[in-house]
């Protein structure tokens, strides 16, 4: 009797120890993409991304709203496949590397707007200014491969104004609007769990 009593506490608790608390899951940089794109001389696209990079997120997807996420971007890994481009943009004309070597992402809220979507709120940091942002979220999905591993996976798309937070170029352009202030932003994270 004592047993069976056991047994039905632990199927009566078991879907709230399950369900209740959101999964952990580091960033992985094999599954992550942080890309940018601007417009250069009214004419190009160039586009850029950062290669080195940590950080960390929670799902849940019975409790979208608890999502977060927290992203930090070593700023000297910014890779436009021209080695002297990307000199100049570590310059302290663009991203100023050497006293800001960071980029960062925080989230603090997540608000489901349909099946599979979120706006996630948070705080972009860039060039040690931050500026708190909504930006759309898809979920990809989560998936549990047996003997791999755990993984989830969220794209999102926005743009910035690079002028909010001092990547001028004012000295290589000589003043002149040479690269749009616009700049597109396009991410696909990817979590593995543990």
């Amino acid at each position: 009797m004592q047993v069976l009593l056991v047994v039905l506490l632990f199927l009566a608790l078991a879907p709230q120890r399950l369900w209740s608390s959101p999964f952990l899951y580091r960033v992985s940089k094999t599954y992550t993409t942080l890309e940018f794109t601007v417009t250069k001389w009214m004419v190009f696209k160039e586009q850029g991304l950062f290669q080195d990079f940590q950080g960390q997120l929670t799902y849940d997807p019975q409790h979208p709203e608890k999502s977060r996420v927290e992203v930090t971007v070593q700023a000297t890994s910014i890779d436009t496949r021209e080695s002297t481009r990307d000199k100049v943009l570590r310059s302290d004309d663009f991203f100023d590397v050497e006293k800001y070597p960071t980029l960062s992402f925080q989230s603090i809220s997540a608000v489901p707007t349909g099946r599979d979507a979120l706006d996630v709120t948070g705080d972009l940091m860039i060039r040690g200014v931050t500026h708190r942002i909504t930006i759309p979220v898809k979920v990809l999905g989560v998936q549990e491969m047996p003997n791999i591993g755990s993984f989830v996976g969220f794209e999102t798309s926005f743009t910035i104004d690079r002028r909010d937070y001092g990547v001028l170029g004012s000295r290589w352009s000589g003043g002149k609007l040479a690269i749009d202030n616009t700049v597109y932003i396009h991410l696909i994270l990817g979590g593995v769990k543990g």
